[in-house]
């Protein structure tokens, strides 16, 4: 059963021994393995004491990535390893799943088409499922993409009404692949049993397509709920926080914006739930996620979780909000005559070039590596949806301005178009506090 692991120990061991390492910085991080060993109620048959030896070897491990740059690196370099490590150097709350034994490890394999397909491990809660893999072959995977990927509770497929994400990197000259799922609910998900099956395609010739069924043995973790249903105002505009809910993957903001607001809420830069000694707790990760984009009265952002923290004290804060008078929301634009009819008055987006089904402008850097698109949706004059099947941003040399260039679907342009923001370089003033407990 643990004869992968084993031989990954055995092969860590080889690589570590290759590389020095601060000899104070490893009895740290034993001497913290030990200590979490010595508080554990020794109730356990033998089977599972082999559990409980994986899982301090894992908080061992947790926590010399972090402590130590050099051990990272070599830990970096085993294979199946250099996901978690990143994932753990910028991710709190993983860290407390894997030192809290949340993370489930699967390691249950499939074979097709001389390709082994292999769930390493699961986290899963009311919010979404991350599923960590490994796709091995013979032969490299060059120009092999993933096509569709599907995950089943009881039959009933967790893809309605969610959001997948996923990497994979078939372009590269390689024979293995280690990747994760990502599965991100629209609303808190029950689960009919803990029976679960993978479905995952591949775009090849043969359309390979691998279904594994796995169990979950963890109880699911509930969402903490913590209601609010507290008006804050930031620059004149209102805001209703009703509630947040704090789950191991994520952490939960229901927003309800006024109606009556003259600023088009578009992003908030820095949002975040810290504790009563001002420690980050939640954070954005990676630029906002969740439900609800711009335009929306009500919105659900996501963020960065640490469920297993329990302070005395926390304050949900946010400030840098970008927002724009509703009635320079958008860029009002007629693609046929190549004019610009309606944009931001402050002056700082141009626009560069309008084609038959593109237009690109030149705007000031929002945030330095930030990770939003400039346009969101885009509508012709009926008020239908345009489909924008690309929309790509470089910087210039200097990093002052970005330019990006949007693609529209040619048989749905009535002009004048309309493309709304979903970010722009400009900010409410104030910063906002409420306190949760």
């Amino acid at each position: 059963m643990y004869e992968k692991e084993e031989e990954m120990l055995d092969e860590s061991r080889k690589q570590l021994e290759q590389i020095e390492i601060p000899d104070q910085q490893i009895m740290n991080a034993i001497q913290q393995g030990l200590i979490q060993a010595k508080n554990k109620k020794r109730k356990r048959k033998n089977m599972l004491w082999t559990f409980s030896v994986a899982a301090i070897l894992m908080f061992t491990l947790v926590t010399s990535i972090r402590v130590s740059p050099a051990f990272a690196s070599a830990i970096a370099s085993i294979p199946g390893m250099e996901r978690f490590v990143d994932l753990i150097q910028f991710d709190k709350g993983l860290q407390a799943i894997v030192e809290n034994e949340y993370y489930e490890p699967i390691g249950v394999s499939q074979v097709k088409d001389n390709m082994t397909f292999t769930i390493d491990g699961i986290i899963l809660d009311e919010t979404g499922m991350e599923v960590f893999y490994t796709l091995e072959a013979p032969f490299p995977f060059e120009n092999i993409m993933c096509e569709k990927v599907d995950v089943f509770n009881d039959g009933k497929s967790l893809s309605d009404n969610a959001a997948i994400s996923y990497g994979f990197y078939g372009q590269e000259k390689t024979k293995r692949i280690e990747e994760k799922l990502s599965f991100n609910f629209a609303e808190a998900r029950q689960f009919a049993s803990k029976q679960f099956e993978l479905t995952f395609q591949l775009d090849n010739e043969k359309k390979t397509t691998f279904n594994i069924p796995f169990t979950i043995k963890n109880d699911i973790k509930k969402g903490k709920v913590y209601s609010l249903n507290k008006e804050v105002e930031m620059d004149d505009q209102k805001m209703l926080v009703k509630k947040i809910t704090v789950y191991p993957l994520r952490v939960a903001v229901n927003i309800e914006f006024n109606e009556q607001n003259e600023m088009e809420i578009l992003q908030f830069e820095d949002m975040r739930i810290e504790d009563e000694k001002g420690e980050v707790w939640s954070s954005i990760q990676n630029g906002a996620s969740g439900f609800g984009g711009v335009g929306n009265k009500e919105r659900t952002y996501f963020l960065q979780s640490n469920y297993f923290k329990e302070p005395k004290k926390l304050y949900f804060k946010f400030d840098k909000v970008q927002a724009l008078p509703k009635d320079e929301s958008y860029l009002l634009i007629d693609m046929e005559k190549k004019e610009v009819l309606n944009k931001p008055s402050d002056g700082k987006l141009e626009v560069m070039n309008i084609n038959n089904n593109s237009v690109e402008v030149k705007i000031p850097q929002i945030k330095e590596d930030h990770m939003y698109s400039l346009f969101g949706d885009a509508k012709n004059a009926n008020g239908e949806r345009i489909d924008t099947p690309s929309q790509s941003m470089h910087g210039d040399a200097d990093g002052e301005y970005n330019y990006t260039t949007i693609e529209l679907d040619s048989k749905n342009i009535v002009n004048p178009i309309k493309l709304y923001f979903y970010s722009y370089p400009n900010h409410l003033n104030g910063s906002v506090s409420v306190q949760i407990k």
